[in-house]
């Protein structure tokens, strides 16, 4: 590609390097940074006594900017259901848009592959498992010179494909146990469930069952039962103080109705008392979660974390918590 000065009479087809203020009709218009130069153009910069011009002229071995970024974000999306728009190109760059509410998913090794093909595209993103907003920028494909080589532009078509996703929150049963003991204020009760709501609201969840029941171990089974036998997808439970053992009533309680304690605690700070259980009945798994204290609050923490991917039906592996160390809020 060339890139620099010319005389304006040569510069047809070529890109402008920077913008530039012109007169037409003795009106002061403004041409923008990479427009093509056409013959009206040319004509109005010689009638405005531009003699030289800032220009690039492609190469016949590279595609022009917006182009390549098009091309780009056709691969880079999932071929099946990927709830993904794509902006139109402008200035060497492309959008990526969600269209539902939910979390972005990919792999970063495969973004970071992506942008070691050459220093002449960059892809940024939003972190993977991000939660997203219907209409939200959720990555964007960067040219960085006018035109990019046609073999650059192969290679990274092949490492892209299929890379980001959104997946949609699914409408869920959801239940939350708050229990409680002779010195549980009301206050806090309602502080919890008014955060709780606020919480699943935001993921498109509008309506919970509400329960309490005395901190004692005979009470919570009682009520765990009862979430199970009511078609429960998701239990949340707030117990009077944070679990901290896996020997705590809490725990206890869920092994107790033949439940199965997957984890107790995260690398992830406000939310590492958190306690992840199931319980599998006949064709069905229900997600129990132990809540920490951080989670009466509505700022975001660690359950928050877990609670978008259980919303989006994404299976959740003790190494997906471990990396969740990296980042992990503080």
């Amino acid at each position: 590609m060339f890139f620099g000065e010319v005389k304006t009479r040569s510069s047809l087809g070529g890109i402008l390097s920077s913008s530039i203020e012109i007169y037409k009709n003795k009106k002061k218009i403004k041409i923008s940074k990479g427009t093509v130069i056409n013959k009206n153009l040319l004509d109005l910069l010689l009638l405005n006594n531009v003699e030289h011009i800032n220009c690039a002229k492609l190469d016949n071995d590279e595609i022009d900017e917006n182009s390549a970024v098009h091309e780009i974000s056709k691969k880079i999306i999932t071929s099946k259901k990927s709830n993904i728009k794509i902006q139109g190109p402008k200035n060497g760059r492309c959008n990526l848009i969600s269209s539902v509410d939910g979390i972005i998913t990919f792999e970063p090794s495969q973004l970071f592959s992506i942008n070691s093909v050459t220093n002449d595209v960059g892809i940024a993103s939003l972190k993977a498992f991000s939660k997203v907003k219907k209409n939200q920028i959720v990555a964007s494909i960067k040219a960085i010179p006018f035109g990019i080589k046609k073999n650059y532009l192969q290679n990274i078509i092949k490492v892209s494909r299929d890379c980001f996703k959104i997946l949609p929150f699914q409408k869920k049963n959801i239940h939350l146990i708050q229990t409680t003991n002779q010195n549980t204020r009301a206050k806090i009760l309602e502080k919890t469930l008014e955060a709780t709501k606020d919480r699943l609201l935001s993921c498109g969840i509008n309506k919970i069952v509400e329960k309490e029941c005395s901190h004692d171990f005979k009470s919570i089974c009682e009520q765990l039962k009862k979430s199970v036998n009511e078609d429960a997808d998701i239990i949340l439970i707030f117990g009077t103080s944070a679990i901290s053992d896996i020997n705590d009533i809490i725990p206890k309680s869920i092994i107790k109705i033949n439940g199965t304690i997957l984890r107790l605690g995260m690398p992830v700070e406000p939310g590492n008392l958190i306690l992840l259980a199931d319980i599998v009945i006949p064709k069905k798994h229900i997600s129990i979660i132990g809540m920490p204290g951080c989670a009466r609050s509505k700022k975001e923490n660690g359950v928050d974390w877990i609670l978008w991917r259980k919303l989006c039906d994404l299976k959740i592996s003790l190494d997906d918590i471990n990396h969740m160390g990296n980042g992990g809020l503080l």
